[in-house]
């Protein structure tokens, strides 16, 4: 535990006795003595704090260098999602429409978005395509040496983030896994710094490696992550040909919210489940990792199987070999995020059935009592201590996103400690009065804490 700058201060005057001339001035308040001591006393106790982070920083993760650190080795890679958008075609010319995947759209921003699912639409009549948010940015790359393993770096997009990338002629193959020596393959990893890398293979080991002056054709598919759009809101093709029929182009529905890349937060989180690093589900903890992975900017999600599940209703033959999926995302469609989330698990393991069952939103009482110096300001106080608790147990915290979490009463003591520096006084105090409302807990409950079901009291620390 970290000393505190009192406790250093107390340890100075304890060992000033032996200096009576010091001791007489520093009784006096000689303020070259005191604050002298109170000087070398703040630092000795933020190099204290250092120390303390430094002893938990492998378990603890403090550090936003860390995460990501822990991301790029665990093969998190800081890809964003692009939005994918229904679009209504109305073709009010006199000849039929063909529109094909690939071709390049535009918003009301500017925006470039790719034909996903093409269609033909009759002169007159009405058609749907699909289409997602990404800009193509192809890029050839000279291999410039002979070497095993030889990686190459991705430049970021001047706006936006990488999606998605391809190379012409190789196959994207997670870790090497199953590859044979000679097959044209590639892995893609990251730094702490973000910079995302190709990494292709060594001859005789794993793969192949680029013949020195070849040339790799890679495809960067860039896009802007979250936008907003409204329906109704409309579209224009990039480049249309001489005689093609008017067509009109309009939002029919937002089926995938685009998303930046994961936050230091959530990478937090993520990183703590077991097997991160591989995309095999073989613990039921992984089901859930791998839906945060290939789905992301969830609300909330819960997966558990028939064990939990009879837990808190009871046994059923129907729940046999089942696993059961609570999730939600705003700004999509529950049906199709569970179509998502189906797909995702079923592609892990097809052995098992899927369930749905409906969110339940349930806000979480918190009452805590503060015992202030004092010396603080205790609205002051109550106010860090309020922030703290809202931005760790709120709806958009990574706590409130995950099924079964409990808010456990040594994690608030810990928050208030390393946070709040009028709590880590000898004489401060912290009591956690109440934790909700003692129902039972359901895996599916979306539990949060709000400012209003949040009460922070105060007293003066005697």
């Amino acid at each position: 535990m970290a000393i505190t700058k009192d406790e250093f201060i107390q340890s100075a005057v304890n060992e000033i006795g032996d200096f009576p001339t010091l001791s007489r001035r520093y009784l006096i308040g000689d303020p070259l003595i005191t604050q002298s001591i109170a000087a070398i006393a703040a630092m000795l106790a933020d190099v204290s704090n250092q120390i303390d982070v430094n002893t938990g920083e492998t378990y603890l993760k403090a550090r936003d260098v860390t995460v990501l650190a822990d991301a790029a080795v665990k093969g998190v890679i800081p890809f964003a999602t692009p939005s994918i958008a229904r679009i209504t075609l109305q073709n009010n010319g006199s000849a039929s429409v063909q529109v094909l995947v690939g071709r390049v759209l535009l918003d009301q921003a500017g925006r470039y978005w790719r034909v996903l699912t093409g269609t033909t639409v009759l002169a007159g009549d009405i058609g749907t395509i699909v289409a997602w948010q990404v800009a193509l940015r192809e890029v050839s790359h000279t291999v410039a040496q002979n070497k095993a393993f030889y990686t190459v770096d991705l430049a970021p997009p001047s706006v936006g983030y990488i999606a998605e990338v391809s190379v012409g002629g190789y196959e994207y193959t997670p870790e090497f896994c199953n590859v044979d020596a000679g097959a044209s393959i590639y892995h893609i990893k990251s730094d702490e710094f973000q910079t995302i890398s190709l990494m292709f293979g060594a001859s005789g080991i794993a793969g192949r490696q680029p013949a020195v002056g070849s040339t790799l054709a890679l495809s960067l598919y860039d896009t802007e992550g979250e936008i907003t759009l409204n329906v109704g809101a409309t579209f224009t093709f990039e480049y249309s040909g001489v005689g093609d029929p008017p067509v009109v182009m309009t939002l029919e529905e937002v089926t995938q919210q685009g998303a930046a890349p994961m936050d230091i937060p959530t990478m937090r989180e993520v990183c703590d489940y077991p097997g991160i690093y591989s995309e095999n589900a073989v613990l039921l903890s992984n089901f859930e990792h791998l839906v945060r992975k290939k789905v992301p900017q969830l609300t909330f999600l819960s997966v558990w199987n028939e064990a939990r599940e009879e837990s808190v209703r009871g046994g059923s033959l129907d729940n046999f070999n089942n696993l059961f999926v609570s999730a939600k995302r705003d700004g999509t469609k529950d049906d199709t995020l569970l179509a998502q989330i189906t797909d995702v698990l079923l592609t892990a393991d097809d052995s098992y059935g899927v369930r749905s069952v409906p969110v339940v939103e349930v806000i979480e009482p918190l009452v805590i009592t503060l015992s202030v110096p004092s010396t603080y300001d205790a609205e002051s106080v109550k106010q860090a201590v309020r922030s703290l608790v809202l931005s760790n147990y709120g709806r958009t915290s990574a706590w409130a996103k995950r099924g079964s979490a409990k808010i456990l009463k040594k994690d608030l003591y810990d928050l208030f400690r390393q946070n709040v520096p009028a709590l880590t006084q000898r004489i401060a105090d912290v009591s956690v009065d109440s934790i909700g409302d003692g129902s039972n807990r359901l895996p599916e409950q979306f539990r949060y804490v709000t400012p209003e079901s949040l009460q922070v009291n105060s007293v003066e620390a005697d």
